[in-house]
């Protein structure tokens, strides 16, 4: 019985892990991983810039969604309520703005296909010949939240 429930516990593991969202950006944004913490960054709108000075240009599915509330959790390891606070609070001194809200998936990985610089999440990436081309392509990238 003990080994059945060490089992399930590692199967859960793994199966949480493989639905975990998953961070996409711009070819032309940076080199692969960025620790958690400057992920949090990115995503609160408090780095602006890449390392090589390009503006960050960053896009979210709807603050109700899922995906939206999954990628909070896992990979920035915080509350999506504290992310919308962080957002209001920038807005509201003048010093900062809102990330750009996108509709669904589809529309995340095109808009990040096409813009320079950015960043999003989806659950799932489907990367297609239409989303690739060879100097503007979709590079995805699991983060591990790890301290």
């Amino acid at each position: 019985m003990r080994l059945l429930a060490t089992w399930m516990l590692v199967l859960h593991l793994f199966c949480a892990q493989a639905t975990a969202a998953q961070v996409i950006v711009n070819d032309s944004a940076i080199d692969f991983p960025l620790p958690a913490p400057e992920l949090r960054l990115i995503f609160s709108m408090q780095k602006v810039y890449w390392p090589d000075g390009q503006k960050i240009q960053v896009f979210i599915l709807s603050p109700g969604s899922e995906i939206h509330k999954e990628f909070c959790f896992k990979q920035l390891d915080m509350m999506p309520y504290m992310l919308q606070r962080r957002w209001d609070r920038l807005v509201y001194a003048g010093t900062g703005e809102r990330p750009i809200i996108l509709k669904n998936e589809a529309e995340m990985q095109a808009q990040i296909s096409r813009t320079p610089g950015s960043i999003g999440y989806v659950a799932a990436p489907v990367l297609s010949d239409d989303n690739l081309s060879d100097d503007n392509r979709v590079t995805r990238s699991l983060y591990e939240t790890s301290p």
